[in-house]
């Protein structure tokens, strides 16, 4: 369409994700956004916190799913979508949410560890092993792995 505004978004949820159907079923999320830009003040010069800027963000389809059942509030995400100012305040039409990895550690369904999916029972805890320091005449970061520090592809039995 044209005379939209495409903008990305990153900053923290704020409160709880709302999640409706239409009248015909198509799931529909809402949820704020709260953007904290930094701003550089030259006089002290250090960075500090601007004014926080809260974006109403709205999902529809599967995507809307998706974002009820992973956000919370205080989550970082980046946001993408159309922008629209209406009333003072930013709204986002998004079409894709993900979590901000610079602040999170996310798993896909195929990457959750079997422990955390229930899949496996948790592993009995194990002393560990101290560190052997690599010798000092050698360059061990650029020296080959040995057959104990080979890379492996992970297994993906047990599916």
């Amino acid at each position: 369409m044209s005379g939209e505004t495409a903008a990305v978004v990153r900053g923290r949820v704020y409160g709880t994700v709302q999640l409706r159907h239409t009248e015909r079923g198509t799931p529909a999320a809402r949820f704020t956004l709260v953007q904290v830009p930094r701003e550089y003040d030259r006089a002290r010069r250090q960075w500090h916190d601007g004014e926080p800027v809260p974006v109403i963000c709205t999902v529809t389809g599967p995507l809307a799913r998706h974002v009820a059942e992973c956000l919370t509030d205080a989550v970082h995400v980046i946001a993408t979508g159309n922008v629209a100012l209406r009333n003072n305040v930013l709204y986002l039409v998004s079409a894709q949410v993900g979590v901000d990895l610079a602040h999170h550690v996310a798993y896909v369904d195929d990457t959750l560890p079997a422990v955390l999916a229930g899949r496996a029972p948790a592993p009995a805890p194990r002393a560990a092993a101290a560190p052997v320091p690599p010798p000092e005449d050698s360059d061990w970061w650029r020296s080959a792995p040995h057959s104990r520090d080979a890379i492996t592809e992970p297994s993906r039995s047990g599916r």
